[in-house]
């Protein structure tokens, strides 16, 4: 299977017309009405996937360890899913490719036996039932880069029947509430996004989309009326190599995607060191919220998910915090009057300085055009 990596410059050009977060002329003052309240610090953590029963479970068990100071929940995840992983191997060819490949073809194979699925199916209902979000990774994990509306109109109305329902038609009954609370968000396959999945996803109805790429500071806004919530570029701490906020990335970044477990130490502090300073550069800054997506694989020794339970601990028991779902953060964007939204990107807070001069690269909070590639994996 080949998996695409590319390293996307970090640029910030001002325009004439003004860019997000930075300002044209620097000594133009901040007036009062420039001035909002600091918004919380959201961290979204987010898995794609969803194939390994035994990760389904180790990953709801350390959601449920992560609690605040008063004891309540401190954490929750947004699981995006394939139903390809939920249809048995005896029946895959259910599953029909939008790109012309033959029915019962999938980029990540399919959910093994009748078995192993009713397992992930309990695993799946009980994350709802904890209060993580379920959501769309697409069927066949195939990438869209450059598909038509039709195609990807095709790839959506076969997730329902394919993840809601059992081969035979009859409903999967333990899903129902996740049915009846909608699949709203969306992750595109190897990021690979194009013109025509937004007219697709308004069409469906969706709410957010998380495929693409951005500045760390940038603070989310509509795209053909979706929210967009992209990954960010990030720099390794300490390899200084390009990567984005997903732990396939940092797997290339490091190893080129090849195992190589006998450092998993010094690449799980390289990401750690990278997710704080992530962290602490966007609390001191804008606030801008932090988009960390992982696979349920544990490439290079599990450094990755360890460097993920070692930052969740540490920023989601913090009261200014939120570690919530996209959801969550889809409720508190539309609840932002429409003004709001410029104000945050710009970071001008009521007890701030200046947290975003304009002569600073990372101002500029504008989403990239390129995006980078994640594997595929269960």
């Amino acid at each position: 299977m080949n998996m695409r990596f590319f390293v996307l410059p970090l640029v910030c050009a001002l325009s004439a017309v003004g860019i997000a977060g930075c300002s044209a002329d620097e000594s133009s003052p901040t007036s009062e009405d420039d001035i909002t309240e600091k918004p919380p610090q959201f961290v979204i953590f987010a898995f794609d996937g969803s194939y390994n029963n035994a990760f389904w479970q180790e990953s709801r068990d350390f959601a449920k360890s992560v609690k605040k100071g008063d004891g309540s929940a401190a954490l929750k995840f947004t699981y995006f899913v394939n139903p390809s992983y939920y249809t048995p191997d005896a029946n895959k060819t259910k599953y029909c490719p939008p790109q012309g490949s033959s029915c019962g073809k999938s980029a990540i194979g399919f959910g093994g036996t009748v078995d192993e699925i009713k397992v992930r199916i309990t695993q799946t209902a009980a994350a709802h039932a904890e209060g993580h979000a379920i959501e769309s990774h697409a069927v066949g994990h195939w990438d869209g880069s450059t598909w038509s509306v039709d195609q990807w109109t095709k790839e959506f109305d076969q997730f329902g029947p394919l993840f809601f329902n059992n081969p035979d038609g009859t409903p999967r009954t333990e899903l129902n509430p996740i049915k009846e609370a909608g699949i709203v968000g969306f992750r595109a396959p190897q990021l690979g996004n194009d013109p025509a999945l937004y007219t697709v996803l308004k069409a469906k109805g969706f709410t957010y989309d998380t495929s693409k790429v951005a500045q760390t500071n940038y603070w989310p806004e509509k795209i053909n009326g979706v929210w967009n919530f992209p990954l960010a570029s990030l720099v390794l701490k300490n390899s200084g190599k390009r990567t984005l906020s997903m732990d396939y990335n940092h797997y290339v970044a490091h190893s080129k995607g090849v195992a190589d477990a006998a450092n998993a130490a010094k690449y799980e502090k390289d990401v750690l060191d990278t997710y704080n300073a992530y962290f602490e550069k966007n609390l001191a800054g804008n606030r801008a919220p932090l988009h960390i997506g992982h696979h349920f694989s544990k490439w290079n020794g599990g450094a990755y998910w360890e460097a993920m339970k070692a930052f969740a601990k540490t920023v989601c028991t913090r009261p200014d915090v939120k570690c919530g779902t996209y959801r969550d953060l889809v409720s508190y964007m539309e609840s932002l009057p429409a003004n709001k939204r410029a104000k945050l990107q710009a970071g001008n807070f009521e007890d701030s300085a200046d947290v975003c001069p304009a002569n600073e690269p990372a101002c500029q909070g504008e989403p990239l055009g390129a995006h980078d590639d994640e594997g595929a994996t269960k």
